[in-house]
């Protein structure tokens, strides 16, 4: 390592864990319904359900910018988002509207929150 920083090169900053969110049949639908996770992490739905989900951004369908939309999930299929930048990001299942779920983006690494 000395001799990379002695070089100018600094070792390249390690990517936050993956997140992962899990749907459910049932409420609260997506768990963590409201998540916090680090900028840039991955974050990953899993469908272990008999259905078939998306996890759609909420502005996809509201004229805002469509930061995500998973299109659909089959079952036992899954779905991974590179990252987000930092922000608030309400999303849905297109399918059934009723699933609702959060992500909050931070620009600090975040303790998982899950509520």
């Amino acid at each position: 390592l000395v001799g990379l920083f002695s070089l100018g090169v600094a070792p390249a900053p390690a990517t936050p864990p993956l997140f992962q969110i899990t749907i459910e049949s049932g409420s609260p639908y997506f768990l963590p319904a409201s998540a916090t996770v680090t900028a840039g992490a991955p974050i990953r739905w899993d469908n272990p359900t008999a259905s078939y989900h998306t996890a759609t951004h909420d502005g996809c369908m509201m004229g805002g910018p469509c930061m995500f939309d998973s299109g659909s999930v089959a079952p036992n299929g899954s779905y991974t988002l590179p990252g987000l930048p930092p922000g608030r990001y309400p999303y849905h299942c297109t399918l059934h509207p009723i699933m609702r779920g959060v992500l909050i983006v931070v620009d600090q690494p975040a303790t998982p929150s899950q509520t």
